[in-house]
C-alpha cells in the first residue's frame, strides 16, 4: 500500500465533523496511551487468534512505537498479551514506515514461519491492518 492510499484511508477516521459516541473517546484497555498500549494489545490479541498453533512471536516495533514503547509500556503489554508464549521485541527507530504507529508481527511453530502481519496503531485504540480496509466506526445512534 502506498503512503498516499494509506494516508487518504487513515483521514477516513478524521473525516466525520465529531465522534459517533463516547464510546470513541472512552474505551477500556490497558494504558497508558490508546496508540501505544491498547491498539498494540488488540493487534495481538487479533494475531494469536489467526495463528492459534504458534508458539512463539516476534514484534518488530517502529518510529513512534520503537522511540516510546518502553515509556508507554508497549513492550509490556505487548509480553502479557502473548504469556505465556515467548515473545521476541524487536525497536526499530531507523526504518522509514508510513504510519508512526507501525509494528509487524510474525507467528512461529517450532523452526516454521507461520505468518506476517503489518498493522498500524491509528489512535483512539483502533488498528489497521496493510492492505486492508478500515473497518468504519460502529453506527451507535439513528440520527447524527
Amino acid at each position: 500500500m502506498t503512503d498516499s492510499i494509506l494516508s487518504k484511508k487513515i483521514v477516513k477516521l478524521h473525516e466525520n465533523t465529531g465522534m459517533e459516541s463516547l464510546t470513541e473517546l472512552y474505551r477500556i484497555g490497558r494504558g497508558p496511551s490508546s496508540s501505544h498500549t491498547m491498539g498494540p494489545e488488540r493487534a495481538c490479541k487479533q494475531f494469536m487468534a489467526r495463528y492459534p498453533t504458534a508458539d512463539r512471536f516476534s514484534v518488530t516495533l517502529y518510529a513512534s512505537l520503537a522511540k516510546t514503547g518502553k515509556g508507554h509500556g508497549t513492550d509490556t503489554v505487548i509480553r502479557r498479551t502473548f504469556a505465556p508464549h515467548s515473545v521476541e521485541i524487536e525497536m526499530d527507530t531507523t526504518l522509514s514506515v508510513p504510519h508512526p504507529n507501525t509494528m509487524d508481527l510474525t507467528a512461529y511453530e517450532g523452526e516454521t514461519e507461520l505468518g506476517k502481519w503489518r498493522i498500524f496503531s491509528v489512535g483512539g485504540g483502533r488498528i489497521a491492518a496493510e492492505n486492508e480496509t478500515l473497518p468504519d466506526a460502529p453506527t451507535v445512534y439513528a440520527m447524527t
